[in-house]
């Protein structure tokens, strides 16, 4: 993958904006893939978002062999249609207590090397220029002023 080709219609702070152009010129008939939008000085930004200890790591773990194990209270259903409720219900709750007993266990055993912390990760970009290809160029200004002048009425 390369970068786009083309002119600069707009620069913009905050990606929404360029959106809100791109939007406004594919809706005034200008061809969509002619149309990008490229961040400028892109950082990666991590925001920690909670702590992760023992219990943390128990529910998450229990929560997971929970649906594993309604998953296979499921497949007995179809295998066996006789009871419905229990073998969901067991498988639930059999599911969560290996999960979390499993859970543990690889959380003890990862030691230092696991993180103690939650976090999000956003990649950011200082700055998005909205690029136009040449050949689609001069509909992409006329757009641009004949919605500037509509919005200025």
């Amino acid at each position: 993958m390369s970068l786009p080709r083309g002119e600069t219609l707009a620069t913009f702070d905050a990606y929404a904006s360029a959106q809100k152009l791109i939007n406004s010129l594919v809706s005034d008939g200008v061809p969509f893939r002619s149309l990008s939008i490229v961040g400028t000085d892109v950082n990666l930004v991590e925001r920690v978002t909670g702590k992760i200890g023992y219990g943390r790591a128990a529910l998450s773990s229990a929560m997971s062999g929970s649906w594993l194990g309604v998953l296979a209270g499921l497949v007995f259903v179809i295998v066996s249609p006789t009871d419905v409720i229990t073998p969901i219900v067991a498988g639930g709750i059999i599911g969560a207590g290996i999960g979390m007993v499993v859970g543990m266990v690889l959380f003890t055993l990862a030691g230092s090397n696991r993180r103690s912390y939650r976090s999000m990760q956003q990649i950011i970009a200082k700055s998005y220029r909205v690029v136009v290809e040449p050949e689609a160029h001069q509909q992409a200004l006329a757009a641009m002023k004949a919605s500037q002048a509509g919005s200025a009425s």
